[in-house]
């Protein structure tokens, strides 16, 4: 167990930073705070399912996973 909680910028890192909007959030940023929240799911992410992105979707389920510890 990780003795600090992870961040909102740990997230974002990983996600693809296109503010497309089609999770209901109006940034990347937002939709990064709103999944670290428990508000939204990582599915929500339209980009992030795409195949160029599955190291970074694991990266981030990976830090999802810890936060729970």
């Amino acid at each position: 167990m990780r003795d600090q909680k992870i961040s909102v910028f740990d997230i974002y890192e990983y996600l693809p930073h296109t503010n497309c909007k089609n999770c209901g959030e109006n940034n990347c940023m937002a939709f990064a705070e709103k999944l670290l929240q428990g508000k939204k799911t990582l599915g929500g992410c339209s980009a992030i399912r795409e195949a160029i992105y599955e190291k970074n979707r694991k990266a981030i389920q990976t830090l999802m996973d810890t936060n729970r510890d």
